[in-house]
């Protein structure tokens, strides 16, 4: 389920205004204790290029700015989607630009 922080929450590596998909019912504890609201995925703004490799499970993993991506840099591979190869394709790419 897509939702937007409305404020940061102990515990979570997310702040005000991140877009993140997360699981549902992790998502509606967040929301009745006003951490969050629901968000539509096309909603989600990301300045990550539209031919990055692996762009659309990054986005679905949480990861939609270019900075969120080379801070994860070395656990890109914990993204369900991205494998060694793509990471490294990922990495040259943003590093490149």
């Amino acid at each position: 389920m897509w939702v937007v922080f409305k404020k940061a929450k102990s515990g979570l590596a997310y702040f005000k205004g991140d877009k993140v998909d997360m699981p549902e019912e992790l998502a509606k504890g967040l929301m009745e204790d006003g951490y969050v609201a629901a968000a539509e995925a096309d909603q989600v703004e990301s300045d990550l290029p539209v031919d990055l490799p692996g762009r659309a499970s990054l986005i679905k993993g949480g990861l939609v700015t270019k900075s969120q991506v080379l801070d994860a840099r070395h656990v890109l591979t914990d993204v369900p989607g991205i494998g060694s190869i793509t990471a490294s394709q990922i990495i040259k790419q943003l590093t490149e630009e």
